[in-house]
């Protein structure tokens, strides 16, 4: 929340290869110190709050730098198609990186495994070296960096075709992604009786969901009614997890956590690439960075989601939030002209 900002007008400024190598380079260096620390077993809980912190802010670095490059990369016409392919990758890192750190830890330890992911970390710095970036403007700054960030903010809350994004991309985040990570323990645990495996296999299953809606958002990443794609998505997902909510056992809850997962990726990658096709080229890290904000919307309805749980269960809880994600994107949808017009050009 507190770097978001300025990590746009940095990547709008700056050389975005070194941006992003600078993020992998201190995601390398917290990894590897943190590992040292397990194995000398110097570890407290403050370096947990420390570790995290810092792991954060190298995301917040990487991530408007890696995300704007696309459109540096790749014509425009093919930019949607770009973002949902880097959102494949990260949806198979969150299905792959879990179910290698178990035998990661089993085999080397906590220190060990701090210690490869360190590797790993440098290792994407350098691959970096071999992407051919375009030649950028180098033209002096005409103002601070505060109000490079001002302007940016400004942009946002002025455009209609932004404001419209912003919004419909925050709204799963504040009302249906808070189901996984918060009211999934409680279906595993009280629900399907299925316990740390059960939710291990629902997490899971978002995750395959997610490499799956990568790839169907990169074949409709040429569709003209990205507006009306988006809102679709995000009925989608509030009726896979109604489905979750119904599911009389676990393997009905993992085929449409499946389907939940498959409608928030593809969901965001149409949401990302267009709120970076809607932002002039100048301000394109700033509009970026903003998306950043998003898991702040999840903290946001977990508490709405924990609470609604112990008043109505996990169920009733589930049901309520999604029916409140539909209602909210039908009467966005009707109320914004600019969201029934959006286009792909």
């Amino acid at each position: 929340v507190l770097l978001t900002p300025l990590s746009g007008v940095a990547a709008d400024r700056y050389d975005r290869r070194r941006l992003m190598q600078a993020s992998q380079g201190l995601a390398a260096a917290v990894s590897l110190a943190f590992g040292a620390a397990l194995a000398m077993d110097a570890v407290s809980t403050w370096m947990l709050f420390a570790f995290t912190m810092l792991m954060g802010s190298s995301n917040v670095l990487d991530r408007p730098a890696r995300f704007s490059t696309a459109f540096e990369l790749v014509p425009r016409e093919l930019a949607v198609k770009a973002v949902s392919l880097n959102t494949i990758g990260f949806s198979m890192a969150r299905v792959v990186g879990p179910m290698l750190a178990g035998y990661l830890i089993a085999a080397f330890g906590g220190a060990g495994s701090f210690f490869l992911q360190g590797v790993l970390y440098a290792a994407s710095g350098l691959m970096v070296l071999a992407v051919a970036f375009p030649i950028r403007s180098t033209e002096k700054a005409q103002r601070s960096a505060f109000g490079d960030m001002i302007e940016g903010l400004r942009f946002a809350l002025s455009d209609p075709r932004t404001r419209v994004l912003l919004a419909v991309g925050a709204l799963p985040f504040f009302l249906m992604i808070p189901v996984f990570g918060t009211l999934y323990p409680i279906y595993a645990k009280d629900e399907f009786a299925a316990g740390p495996a059960g939710l291990g296999l629902l997490l899971t299953a978002v995750g395959v969901g997610g490499t799956l809606g990568g790839f169907i958002a990169n074949a409709l990443g040429r569709a003209e009614r990205q507006g009306f794609i988006q809102t679709a998505w995000i009925v989608v997902m509030a009726a896979a997890i109604m489905g979750v909510a119904l599911s009389p056992s676990l393997p009905w809850a993992i085929a449409f956590s499946v389907i939940g997962g498959a409608a928030e990726m593809a969901h965001a990658s149409s949401n990302m690439a267009m709120l970076q096709i809607a932002a002039p080229e100048a301000m394109r890290g700033r509009i970026s960075s903003l998306l950043m904000l998003n898991p702040a919307f999840i903290s946001m309805g977990a508490f709405i989601a924990g609470p609604l749980a112990d008043a109505v269960g996990p169920r009733g809880a589930s049901l309520a939030l999604a029916s409140a994600a539909i209602l909210a994107v039908t009467a966005l949808y009707i109320s914004s002209p600019v969201l029934r017009t959006l286009r792909h050009k």
